[in-house]
């Protein structure tokens, strides 16, 4: 009698501890049977660097001549994902019309977001930054994923003011 409650108080620990979302106990003639279904999750870590453009002129930013430069979200996983989705919003607003990142010190210049690659979306299409959930194209392969965009400077009008132009992209990843 001691063993088989010494079983079940086992298997009831493991259950919790494991994250099983049934279980089940038949007991007949002194054995003890349990069915446990458990799911495991992957644990990721994200990460991505930011961008200085340095000192540009107005007149280069208003040309074109100002080369975008690469921002990649770097997913680090320890299995690979079943699936993720994630939403972007901008700390100092978008404009909505051209998908542009607004700044904050300088309500003439902002940043256009376009997709590098063809994980997320077409090549060299707009980025969303509505906070609106967005899958991949395809699911993850491995378990590290990198999601590379391009970040350009670009007036949100016809002038633009020389001065500071800085801004946040908060970028909300869930992974299910």
């Amino acid at each position: 009698m001691i063993k088989r409650s010494l079983f079940l108080c086992t298997a009831s620990l493991f259950s919790i501890y494991a994250n099983a979302t049934s279980f089940a106990t038949n007991v007949t003639g002194g054995t003890v049977t349990s069915n446990i279904k458990m799911t495991v999750k992957a644990s990721c870590a994200a990460s991505v660097a930011d961008i200085d453009f340095g000192e540009q002129s107005v007149s280069d930013i208003k040309n074109g001549k100002v080369v975008e430069k690469p921002m990649t979200i770097a997913i680090t996983c320890d299995a690979t994902l079943a699936s993720y989705t994630m939403a972007l919003t901008s700390a100092d607003g978008v404009d909505s019309t051209k998908s542009i990142l607004k700044t904050k010190q300088n309500a003439t210049i902002g940043y256009q977001l376009t997709w590098k690659t063809a994980e997320m979306a077409a090549i060299n299409t707009p980025v969303l930054v509505d906070g609106v959930a967005k899958a991949p194209v395809t699911k993850p392969t491995t378990p590290n994923v990198s999601i590379p965009i391009n970040v350009k400077p670009v007036l949100l009008g016809t002038t633009g003011s020389p001065g500071a132009a800085s801004t946040a992209l908060n970028i909300k990843l869930t992974f299910n």
